[in-house]
């Protein structure tokens, strides 16, 4: 594998790392969209694709993976590309500020940690004298395997957190694990609590029609599915990282309030992964206090 540095100045790179779901085909990728906007040859693309005549929403393509062997299915979405686009911006001025707003809480398993500097490229050796006869065509491999805009922290995959020592000692410490986690997260999240993550709710319904991080993360996360504010896509890491804002605030909430009886490392611990808790304690009337407190919030 070859160490390459990332060029920071490429803001498109987003389109490669961010705004498709893992769970494509192999065959699907951003990468002709991603060529076409960083040689600047979008205007005449987004005249083709638009097709926005009365409207300036994208509607998401939505498809079905499965998720259990039981036959259970999760709806993803790939976003419009023209919504797709509204993203290079966000991240480009709000990067500090989105790693800020994901460091608050001590719960988190997966949390943006810093702009990522490099990416692996498999070095690949090609014997041209051993295929030259044959009916082996040669391809030119100019694939970007950039993994992420961000690097993650403590872990970015769920099994890590079962292997981690850190686990074991919990399970050692406490009696009692409850695991839960927010039902039909992404599907059911109001965009404009964003807003109310960053800032209180008063304030983000005084400043609603302000330019701000929060406002613009909300409206573009609305224009890329359907314009509603009921629910966000699925699929996509920005969406995970939208979630992150919103549940980093709550942990938060819950955290002051049971810190008025109880004391965080010591009477309780808590992790949590995207939208999965992980709650250890050795006194039940905690763990129901804590879940009764995440349900109000």
């Amino acid at each position: 594998m070859g160490k390459v540095k990332i060029n920071k100045d490429d803001k498109a790179r987003i389109l490669l790392t961010e705004l498709l779901p893992y769970e494509v085909p192999m065959l699907f990728s951003n990468e002709g969209f991603y060529s076409i906007v960083a040689n600047k040859k979008f205007d005449k693309f987004f005249d083709k694709i638009k097709n926005l005549s009365e409207v300036n929403y994208g509607i998401p393509f939505n498809y079905e993976i499965r998720k259990s062997i039981e036959g259970d299915t999760r709806t993803l979405s790939v976003i419009h590309p023209y919504c797709q686009f509204n993203f290079i911006e966000l991240y480009e001025k709000y990067d500090s500020l989105m790693l800020h707003l994901c460091s608050k809480s001590p719960f988190s398993l997966r949390k943006i940690s810093k702009v990522a500097k490099y990416y692996y490229s498999p070095d690949f050796v090609f014997d041209e004298d051993a295929h030259k006869n044959s009916d082996l065509e040669t391809i030119e491999l100019d694939t970007k395997y950039i993994k992420s805009y961000f690097t993650y922290q403590p872990i970015d995959l769920i099994y890590k957190f079962y292997d981690r020592n850190e686990y074991q000692r919990l399970e050692q410490r406490f009696n009692f694990l409850m695991e839960f986690d927010v039902s039909k997260c992404f599907y059911n999240i109001y965009t404009h609590s964003v807003t109310w993550a960053v800032k209180d709710k008063e304030s983000a319904k005084r400043n609603s029609g302000e330019s701000s991080f929060e406002n613009r993360f909300d409206k573009v996360m609305q224009l890329a599915n359907y314009n509603e504010t009921n629910g966000i896509i699925v699929g996509p890491e920005v969406s995970r990282i939208f979630a992150e804002i919103i549940l980093q605030q709550i942990d938060l909430n819950v955290l002051i309030k049971l810190e008025e009886k109880y004391k965080f490392g010591i009477d309780f611990e808590i992790r949590r992964y995207v939208d999965d808790y992980f709650v250890f304690s050795n006194d039940e009337k905690i763990l129901s206090l804590l879940k009764k407190l995440f349900k109000m919030n």
